[in-house]
């Protein structure tokens, strides 16, 4: 879930203000905007589409779900889960079952008590959905009582509840009449008030909570695509949440520190020019492996963002335990690259600016997110790598949806400029980004590749965790020769939160944002 920015923030202010005041409740709906100082104000720099975790997770609604929505339990900043929906759980290994013990007082906004029902149905969309392959773990799941839920897997997981506390709970009685874009439904510490398409959604807070009424009276999500922007309206007063500021402001943190918190870490995802593996341009893993050699990612990190960031190593991630210690980044080397490049039948054509074969050029179009500064340098650097050795880029900007639409188990595309998360805890999702299965095509792009898909499939039945590991680290050395695309980099980010609230750990990770109900604003 990761992203975007860019200018003129009064008129951008101005327009959200007059468009949020044209609906009957005109009243209610302008009110948490900027007139009520205890409402938290937060940029995403992705648009806001449906607010329905079984089916949306890239775009700016999965930064509202954790305050929208309850989960099971949620890590505090150890890491060790704490409950929130469940008030106990107990494993036992010699049968695969989890139990969890619901607690009683938790309802939804429209009333309806939350019950192990729910726990089911959410299991049965949002898991089965988001993870098909964890989901695919469970042998049976049993409601047996409102409030006890019993999970049985098909084999010892004493990580299970750590792989899915992030899955939203739904309502399950009431789905049939829940627009999840125009009024989503949660049980969480605020309830959705009213939207402005993708660019502003507004959360109250719910009195109603079992946990207690938010300090704050509401949220407020803007989508401002641009981080320099972002940025801006941060100094200004104008927001008080901003993600992934770009590389140039971070020298200026120092100077900021008494008025806002900052937290700076180096993203598991990692950007990667994903190619096409069923286009005739890119069927060839040797060519896919020159078109890295050409590009040097090292200058990416150390020029375009400013060193704030990590050249990536491979599909599991920079510092994943699954990664093979051994495995290093593809060097630039762009004579290699023209070497694979001529090995595989391109040659120059007479002007020797052009590599062609069969009487066509080695061109292609690269997919970019519309407004995404970094990622637009990157592309930029991108064409001028591969034109040193006769290839042409052509960029093409899309909105989010279109992108993921073209790329995501799908082949209607050439080269995207895009980002997966790496393997940190949950290795299933290994099988959806690069295996296809059950007619699905794989998440990357439809690529497959048989070896790859067995090798996964023994990782995920191996029960010994040492021969797991031997596995994943066979994986991650496998892709990483088949190149299904140019694995780039790690960004190194910044997220800040306006000192006008007081809150005691600040950060923007899924469990970060779920804790922001606890902020309050300070005192004078």
């Amino acid at each position: 879930m990761k992203i975007l920015m860019r200018r003129f923030l009064m008129i951008f202010l101005s327009v959200v203000c007059l468009s949020s005041c044209g609906s009957p409740d005109r009243e209610e709906q302008a009110a948490p905007h900027a007139f009520n100082e205890n409402i938290l104000r937060f940029d995403v720099a992705a648009p806001i589409t449906s607010i329905d975790p079984s089916e949306i997770r890239a775009s700016g609604s999965s930064l509202i779900y954790p305050l929208l929505f309850s989960y099971l339990c949620v890590p505090d900043e150890n890491g060790e889960l704490q409950p929130d929906l469940a008030q106990n759980w107990f494993y036992d290994p010699e049968t695969f079952t989890w139990t969890i013990e619901l607690r009683p007082d938790a309802f939804f906004h429209n009333r309806l008590p939350v019950t192990s029902t729910d726990i089911f149905y959410s299991m049965e969309t949002v898991l089965k959905n988001v993870c098909p392959n964890l989901f695919e773990s469970i042998a049976h799941i049993i409601p047996a009582s409102d409030t006890v839920i019993k999970i049985r897997l098909l084999k010892n997981d004493h990580s299970f509840l750590k792989k899915i506390w992030d899955m939203e709970i739904l309502c399950s009685l009431d789905k049939a009449n829940i627009d999840y874009y125009h009024f989503p439904l949660g049980s969480g510490p605020f309830r959705f008030q009213s939207r402005d398409g993708e660019k502003q959604v507004i959360l109250t807070a719910n009195p109603d909570y079992y946990k207690g009424r938010p300090l704050l009276d509401g949220v407020v999500f803007y989508y401002q695509p641009d981080k320099e922007k972002s940025w801006a309206r941060l100094l200004a007063g104008e927001t008080d949440i901003a993600q992934e500021i770009s590389p140039k402001n971070y020298e200026m943190i120092k100077s900021y520190e008494d008025a806002f918190y900052f937290d700076h870490y180096t993203l598991e995802y990692y950007t990667i020019l994903l190619y096409n593996t069923h286009d005739p341009l890119f069927v060839d893993p040797n060519v896919r492996r020159a078109l890295t050699h050409a590009i040097d990612r090292q200058y990416i990190v150390d020029h375009i963002l400013k060193g704030y960031g990590a050249v990536a190593v491979g599909p599991m991630g920079v510092d994943s335990p699954f990664h093979h210690q051994d495995v290093q980044p593809i060097l630039c080397e762009p004579e290699e690259a023209v070497r694979l490049l001529k090995a595989a039948g391109w040659r120059y054509d007479g002007n020797n600016r052009h590599m062609v074969k069969n009487g066509r050029r080695f061109e292609f179009t690269l997919l970019i997110l519309k407004g995404a500064q970094v990622e637009k340098a990157v592309s930029r650097f991108i064409q001028l790598c591969l034109s040193d050795i006769g290839v042409t880029v052509r960029v093409r900007t899309v909105s989010m949806d279109e992108m993921y639409e073209k790329y995501n188990r799908n082949s209607a595309f050439q080269a995207v400029l895009t980002e997966f998360a790496g393997v940190y805890t949950r290795p299933e999702y290994l099988l959806e980004l690069w295996t296809s299965a059950d007619s699905k095509p794989s998440e990357a792009g439809g690529f497959e590749h048989p070896e790859v898909t067995r090798i996964l499939n023994m990782a995920m039945q191996a029960h010994d965790p040492a021969l797991k590991k031997q596995y994943l680290n066979q994986a991650d050395v496998l892709i990483l020769s088949l190149q299904p695309g140019t694995f780039l980099f790690h960004k190194t980010v910044l997220d800040v939160m306006s000192k006008r609230f007081d809150l005691t750990h600040f950060s923007l990770f899924h469990e970060g944002i779920h804790r922001l109900r606890h902020a309050m604003l300070a005192r004078d």
